[in-house]
């Protein structure tokens, strides 16, 4: 049975309803692991007041320092402010759930039903969704196929739109290979549509996923280094083995990448992680300017992931709160060699997708956090941000020709001499 065709009452006293009790028991009171806690980012400078693509982004990062709640991001990294998750969760539903289970909302609206329906259904309909994502993921491409893309469709399909109410997603109709139906063996039909995001003026592209016109999902790529191109000569230093943050001065702080382990640290790349924030950013705003009344002041998530891991990031584009999730979290259980979801991070992913519910409205008016700085960045571009859109559709004119032909001529008009001028001498 489908979970939209599930009532609340249907899982009274169900395991599925001790699972999430037991899980919410822990994000609402702990502050240590598995418990996610958020770093507050700053920006020290981007190139987004120049109209670049979501793959071409550059934006470096500045941690900040916080007295009181601070603590070590990765043991090699300077102390930074965190923001504890438990903070950001609208607590009085999840922790009313957690005490009195279904009970504590069966009377309620269905805007409060419907998430936990969705993720009540999901769970107890988990194992066929495993056995989908491991053959989608798994499985061996046909020619025809493309594996980027039907990592996209698995997940898509058989994990994030699961757990919001109307299952409504739409994946890049552009992708390459993209199939019509779901090659697991369930036949369904996949849902493609326009996921462009932004303007020529700000960050722009395609997004892999857009979850309920609102949530953007970005699958993390390896970045691929020309000498594993070019025969894996194994005299080539990869370019990219570090991720770099700036600190307020002038080192750089660096992560060696394990490359023997690299897929495990794909979200944590240099390149990828500029493009979640990009694409973070810029669907904050196309959300606020497309819906203002919902979304409001709300830090609107967008979800990086790989087959194996999740990360999350958070912006609240009317207050320019960035925050990035510490560490990716685990998207199978350890040690199950892909054949359990790991429920902790389904329901951390729940939370997220369904965070005009389950998240703070305004959640920077009660905590002291400091501001991205991209406000003040952009100054008066600011405003090609707070006109930008989701599902707009526009060439991208990003070529030097391009460039010139918009340039409006001026032409220079000598002005009228002045008694301060410096005298004319005529040869």
């Amino acid at each position: 049975m489908a979970s939209d065709q599930f009532s609340i009452k249907d899982f009274k006293g169900s395991e599925e309803e001790m699972s999430i009790k037991s899980v919410l028991g822990i994000i609402c009171t702990k502050t240590v692991s598995p418990v996610p806690k958020f770093l507050n980012l700053v920006i020290k400078n981007s190139n987004a007041v120049a109209g670049k693509s979501f793959s071409d982004a550059s934006v470096y990062l500045r941690l900040n320092h916080e007295s009181g709640e601070a603590a070590s991001y990765i043991s090699k990294f300077p102390e930074c402010g965190l923001v504890y998750m438990k903070d950001i969760l609208n607590s009085s539903v999840l922790e009313d759930f957690q005490k009195r289970g279904v009970d504590a909302i069966e009377m309620h609206s269905d805007v409060c039903r419907q998430p936990f329906v969705a993720l009540l259904g999901f769970l107890r309909g988990r194992e066929q969704h495993e056995r989908s994502l491991r053959r989608l993921i798994t499985s061996t491409l046909p020619t025809s196929g493309n594996k980027e893309t039907q990592i996209i469709v698995a997940l898509a399909h058989h994990l994030f739109s699961q757990l919001v109410p109307g299952k409504e997603y739409e994946v890049d109709k552009y992708a390459k290979q993209l199939p019509t139906t779901c090659g697991c063996g369930c036949k369904a039909n996949i849902c493609a549509g326009n996921t462009s995001l932004g303007s020529e003026m700000t960050w722009h592209g395609r997004v892999d996923i857009l979850l309920n016109n609102t949530v953007v999902v970005a699958l993390g790529k390896e970045q691929t280094d020309k000498c594993e191109e070019e025969d894996d000569d194994a005299s080539c230093e990869p370019e990219r083995k570090q991720r770099k943050i700036e600190t307020g001065k002038k080192c750089n702080i660096c992560v060696e990448v394990n490359t023997s382990r690299r897929h495990e640290n794909v979200l944590l790349d240099q390149k990828v992680l500029e493009q979640i924030i990009a694409e973070a950013i810029t669907n904050g705003f196309a959300q606020v300017n497309s819906n203002r009344s919902a979304l409001s002041h709300f830090l609107i998530p967008t979800i990086g992931t790989t087959s194996d891991h999740v990360s999350i990031c958070l912006y609240d584009p009317e207050n320019d709160i960035l925050l990035y999730i510490k560490e990716q979290l685990e998207l199978w259980s350890p040690g199950t060699k892909k054949n359990q979801l790991n429920v902790f991070t389904i329901i951390v992913i729940w939370i997220f997708l369904n965070f005009t519910f389950l998240t703070r409205k305004n959640f920077a008016a009660i905590v002291d956090l400091d501001k991205s700085g991209l406000h003040a960045d952009l100054k008066q571009d600011l405003y090609y941000y707070k006109k930008a859109r989701a599902k707009e559709n526009f060439i991208s004119s990003t070529t030097n020709e391009a460039l010139w032909k918009t340039i409006v001529e001026q032409p220079r008009v000598p002005k009228e001499p002045t008694k301060d001028d410096p005298p004319v001498v005529k040869t």
